[in-house]
């Protein structure tokens, strides 16, 4: 695959311009010789490499190709963050769900921000799921927690400042 891209890369009539932006998730997951197979066309310029990973950089990818990288560390979103994502995308009538009439209250928002450990994925899911499934008569949906509760299919549970979690009874 790696020989395909840099195939069509240098295609001048593909790609005039000789460069590709290349993204590889998970890219500790790519083996030495995989990684090896990337380091001359990204320190020639034919590849600008984006490689995301859970995993420490400094460990599970190449030592060459980190050492002509820049390393971004991305940090969870906070429950604020999340709880801004939320009430965007049930207000939003273009991208969310803005057009239909939606209540949630705010117990079911407090836990879903703290239920989706800083995901804005999981959060928009669970949404999107209560939507899909709690529409009444009317059209109108009402969230509450157990709703939400059941979306995000976790046990009710909570995180200190510590960040130990407690069981909710």
């Amino acid at each position: 695959d790696i020989k395909q891209i840099v195939a069509d890369t240098q295609n001048s009539l593909l790609n005039p311009q000789g460069r590709t932006l290349l993204f590889i998730d998970e890219i500790h997951r790519f083996n030495k010789l995989q990684q090896d197979a990337l380091l001359p066309y990204v320190e020639d310029g034919t590849i600008v490499l984006i490689g995301a990973t859970t995993e420490n950089p400094f460990f599970e990818v190449n030592k060459a190709i980190i050492s002509r990288s820049t390393v971004f560390q991305l940090f969870p979103l906070t429950d604020e963050n999340i709880k801004t994502i939320i009430y965007n995308a049930l207000s939003d009538c273009e991208r969310g769900y803005g057009n239909l009439s939606i209540s949630i209250t705010d117990e079911a928002v407090e836990f879903l921000a703290n239920s989706s450990s800083g995901d804005a994925r999981v959060a928009l899911n669970a949404i999107e799921l209560a939507v899909l499934t709690s529409r009444s008569v009317d059209g109108s949906v009402k969230i509450n927690r157990a709703t939400i509760e059941d979306c995000v299919q976790k046990k009710a549970y909570r995180f200190d400042k510590k960040g130990e979690s407690h069981y909710d009874i």
